[in-house]
């Protein structure tokens, strides 16, 4: 993208020699995301391999049936129900202060702690995404357990500099039997989950006591619309755990990463952590336990999040293969195409965002040109009938998250090197470990 800012597409090849085609344009990315979104698929390896984690759900389903799922899934991630969902995360966010306040009390000074901020924030957000996908409380922040310093609880990683440490194939296949326990304990936990709530709901409506305003949880959203004439009415229970599995999947490690990469800046650029500080602190000596609503007025943290998710998109590259044979930016594309969409060759092209695209910049979303305004420009949502259901939940996910703990934590260093996870699906840190202390 650096070498070829202007093209409109750019090709590669990749195993085997396979020809690739990557959307460099905003014009060639909205064809793919919008105008033509239909005209193209999921590669089969995509299917194979997200399969086997996470079964058969939304994010593999294309053209009407798509379109059917999104809309019966829709009415779970409006703006209405995603403010229901504001005390489950507000919750959630103060409870981080225990992990930073145990990591504090770890050292023996007392006065700064470390975290590793992956770990630590996947934990969060798999808390945040059980009360919210499933409405079960999984506790992973509160446990006395999780101190919030290290690498994920019995994980080893066996790969350093490319070299293996004595690992064998009995280490492959014993973990690769653990891997398919642990995604067929996760469907039948969920079919449980499912069916119990289905029972409730059931019994609920039979005494006369169902309120269905109340709902928020995704599970007992779906099965109100799978009654008679809803938008889900007929859902097999395999879709439905394949929905929960990829939304919960999707939701919780592209938010920890996003929360992850932003202790990563403030802890380096202590001038934009300073300048958040100063906006929240101002708010909270108006308002000491200020709602959502303010909170998102903080222009500043608002600028914050989108610099963070422009530099740092979570989402790596999103696969897509054509059907059909059409055109792209006038250029003549065979069916069986293949394509990769990555959103840094709009988020980080030096003609859209200018030179110095690279630097993290809050302040460059005051004023925005033509091209810059562009939803193509910004695609840390994806865009088109493909757009992440959940973003507005993530909006507010990340803004009230961010609130508290830089209200009441400063990020001073990053202690050591750290990789980025390949390969990957997001754009995760491995290692990234931080060092904070109290704001007095």
């Amino acid at each position: 993208m650096k070498e070829f800012p202007d093209a409109p597409l750019i090709r590669y090849r990749t195993v085997a020699n396979t020809e690739v085609l990557v959307c460099n344009s905003l014009n060639s990315h909205k064809e793919l995301l919008q105008t033509k979104c239909y005209s193209f698929r999921k590669p089969d390896w995509w299917l194979h391999t997200v399969g086997e984690m996470t079964g058969r759900g939304i994010l593999s389903m294309e053209g009407e049936e798509h379109h059917a799922a999104r809309r019966s899934l829709a009415g779970a991630f409006s703006l209405g129900n995603v403010r229901k969902l504001e005390p489950v995360v507000r919750t959630k966010a103060k409870d981080i202060g225990l992990v930073f306040d145990r990591a504090i009390a770890a050292n023996k000074s007392g006065k700064c702690g470390i975290i590793d901020c992956t770990d630590t924030f996947s934990k969060l957000t798999l808390d945040i995404i059980g009360v919210s996908m499933l409405g079960i409380d999984l506790a992973n922040i509160t446990s006395t357990t999780f101190g919030g310093h290290g690498n994920d609880s019995g994980e080893k990683n066996r790969m350093t500099d490319g070299e293996t440490e004595d690992y064998t194939f009995h280490h492959a296949y014993n973990e690769n039997r653990e891997f398919l326990f642990a995604t067929n304990w996760i469907s039948s936990t969920l079919i449980q989950i499912i069916r119990s709530r289905r029972r409730q709901v059931a019994e609920a409506m039979s005494a006369g006591k169902y309120v269905r305003s109340e709902s928020c949880d995704v599970p007992t959203y779906l099965i109100e619309e799978s009654m008679p004439g809803g938008l889900a009415e007929g859902i097999t229970e395999k879709d439905f755990v394949g929905h929960l599995l990829q939304l919960m999947a999707a939701g919780h490690e592209t938010s920890a990463n996003v929360l992850s990469w932003g202790l990563y800046i403030m802890a380096n650029r202590q001038d934009i952590q300073s300048k958040l500080r100063d906006e929240i602190t101002a708010l909270v000596a108006q308002v000491p336990e200020p709602t959502y609503t303010e909170i998102d007025r903080l222009q500043y943290l608002d600028h914050f999040i989108k610099e963070s998710l422009r530099v740092f998109s979570s989402a790596t590259t999103l696969h897509r293969k054509s059907i059909e044979d059409l055109t792209i930016e006038g250029i003549p594309i065979p069916k069986g195409a293949l394509f990769d969409i990555a959103p840094s060759m709009t988020l980080l092209n030096p003609l859209i965002w200018g030179n110095d695209a690279d630097e993290i910049k809050p302040s460059r979303w005051e004023h925005l040109t033509e091209e810059q305004s562009s939803p193509y420009a910004f695609e840390a949502f994806s865009n088109g009938p493909r757009i992440c259901l959940g973003r507005l939940f993530a909006y507010m996910e990340l803004k009230i998250i961010l609130f508290e703990i830089i209200r009441n934590y400063r990020f001073l260093s990053v202690v050591k090197p750290f990789t980025v996870e390949n390969p990957s699906l997001t754009l995760r840190p491995r290692g990234l470990e931080v060092r904070f202390e109290k704001v007095a």
